[in-house]
């Protein structure tokens, strides 16, 4: 057995989809037994010439078959719910705890790396948690109970029996520990590999244009020849493993067969008990077979554990870290990591204010923020600009609630800002691979009239309705059949249907021309007339129309430049 505490913890989670998952896997092998019963029975009816008997056992076997296919739905289905829950809740943790302040600004973490973790790797833990664990519990409890049975049938048959199932439990523990080894080398391949994939496919017209195809190439063969390599391995490995666990198995049901044949020589036992032996021997074994083929089918999943532990999958997110890196007990802004419904009444609000905000990084000399102030109002688009590393950035992961101040306090109307309080537009926005509809959905329903009037709101309905199907127009994957600028309005439009007081927009014009930056800009202004509208970019030059802009230096705001 290989026991992985994590998620076995994660499983624990849940008791009562654990247990009706293990209840109804036992008792799938009670059946198994029972139907062994019911054919000693029909064997020892048709030597004895006994046909009602046969004709009863028949029944008995047919009977049990469809008792076992009803109660294998249902496990099936409780299997997958357990695995479920367990995966969300594990996925959960993940996305929060790399959502924050030292994992955001890791300069050495791969999205191609996390992206393997918090996708694959989570989905490779379900095989462990619904079908790995419920075996075995099975084995833990069905099993002695066989044992005990066959003690009672013939004790050598039943010595024999429980010697080969803890020898094919055990036996295969060193192979499982070398493949835990190697599952790891597996595993950092497999991730590396995807790193690497989706880092080329990102920067594949740079590549093109300095002329590094070929070696890209390169690195992603040589990347892939090592997974294949570690996968071989860990296939030869797992070959070995069945192999003590298939002769273990093996030898325990031939030596039972010898043990029981001597008793049926000697006269010791009836024909029905020596069919017993023989059929219940076998039963004994099937939970360390199915133990086996579970654990081969969650390999994966198992390999990326610790990458998963790394960060943070299976521990409670702490609260943001404060300005010295260290876990917060008591956040500067009470109620900041609120995760319910939305407060009534927080459709909309009047001022933002930020005071003596003091923030830090860890091991930096400096502060990034000094007794910083901000003061933005609603019906004023308010933007604050500044070289790289101002603070801009750090600014908006205040707001957000990624970091907590040292010092200050930052409120909407005179309480603690909430991260429901928050809409975001991105200075990338991601679009989803599917509908304009379903774009703009994502953050909850909407009513055609809803989606409407975001759209225009956002300056960009005229553009969606002059699209084949309007709403249900198909986008592609990151939107790669729209320009930029309607990028960047229709993710306008799925924040505005997000009804939320504030939006943070970040670096809206840096990637559009002139005209379209006025564009980007203008729509901005209707929507601050019925929100609170903080938006951070690095071109004065476009804000020629903004009446708040601020600038950010040294940790400080300097002033208006209009």
């Amino acid at each position: 057995m290989m026991i992985v505490p994590q998620l076995w913890r994660e499983a624990a989670r849940f008791p009562g989809t654990l247990a009706r998952s293990v209840g109804l896997l036992v008792l799938v092998l009670l059946t198994h037994v029972g139907q062994a019963v019911a054919i000693a029975w029909a064997m020892s009816a048709v030597l004895g010439g006994r046909p009602r008997e046969v004709l009863a056992a028949a029944a008995l076997v047919i009977g049990t078959a469809l008792l076992r296919l009803v109660l294998s739905l249902a496990q099936t289905s409780a299997a997958a719910r357990l695995g479920g829950r367990v995966r969300q809740a594990v996925r959960g943790r993940a996305v929060e705890s790399v959502l924050t302040a030292r994992r955001l600004h890791d300069t050495s973490a791969r999205d191609g790396s996390m992206r393997s973790a918090l996708g694959d790797g989570v989905d490779g833990t379900d095989a462990y948690v619904s079908k790995y664990i419920p075996a075995v519990a099975q084995i833990l409890i069905a099993c002695p109970l066989v044992v005990t049975g066959l003690f009672l049938l013939s004790p050598a048959a039943g010595l024999v029996i429980s010697a080969g199932v803890v020898l094919a439990l055990a036996g295969p523990l060193a192979w499982k520990r070398m493949m835990a080894r190697r599952g790891l080398d597996h595993w950092d391949s497999y991730e590396a590999l995807g790193a690497d994939l989706l880092e080329s496919l990102r920067g594949m017209s740079t590549l093109r244009a300095l002329g590094d195809v070929p070696g890209t190439r390169h690195r992603l063969d040589t990347r892939s020849e090592a997974l294949r390599r570690a996968t071989e391995r860990v296939m030869r490995g797992s070959l070995a493993e069945t192999a003590v666990t298939d002769l273990a198995v093996q030898a325990g049901v031939v030596a039972a067969a010898v043990a029981a044949t001597a008793h049926a020589v000697t006269g010791q036992a009836p024909a029905i008990e020596v069919y017993l032996v023989l059929l219940l021997s076998s039963e004994a074994f099937r939970p360390v077979r199915d133990l086996s083929r579970h654990w081969h089918a969650g390999f994966l999943g198992l390999s990326a554990v610790p990458a998963l532990d790394r960060i943070g999958a299976f521990t409670e997110t702490p609260g943001p870290a404060d300005g010295s890196g260290h876990p917060t007990g008591h956040a500067v802004r009470t109620g900041a990591a609120e995760t319910g419904e939305r407060p009534p009444g927080s459709s909309t609000a009047d001022v933002l204010r930020v005071t003596g905000v003091t923030f830090r990084y860890p091991e930096a000399r400096e502060d990034v923020l000094d007794r910083f102030d901000l003061t933005a109002r609603r019906g004023t688009l308010t933007a604050v600009v500044g070289a790289s590393g101002a603070g801009k950035s750090t600014l908006f992961d205040l707001l957000l609630g990624f970091l907590v101040p040292r010092e200050g306090r930052i409120e909407l109307d005179g309480r603690p800002l909430r991260p429901t309080d928050i809409a975001v537009l991105s200075q990338r926005p991601v679009l989803f691979a599917g509908t304009v509809r379903d774009n703009l959905t994502v953050t909850g329903p909407a009513t055609e009239a809803e989606l409407t009037a975001a759209c225009g709101a956002a300056g960009i309905l005229d553009e969606v309705l002059a699209l084949p199907h309007g709403l249900d127009t198909e986008v592609a994957e990151a939107g790669a059949n729209l320009s930029g600028g309607q990028r960047q309005r229709l993710a306008l439009a799925r924040a505005l249907l997000a009804r939320r007081p504030v939006l943070l927009v970040d670096e809206p014009t840096s990637a559009l021309d002139d005209d379209r930056a006025a564009d980007v800009v203008a729509t901005l202004h209707r929507v601050a007339r019925d929100r609170v509208v903080v938006m951070i970019s690095h071109r004065p030059e476009t804000l020629s129309e903004v009446s708040h802009v601020l600038h950010l230096a040294s940790g400080h705001l300097d002033g208006s430049l209009s």
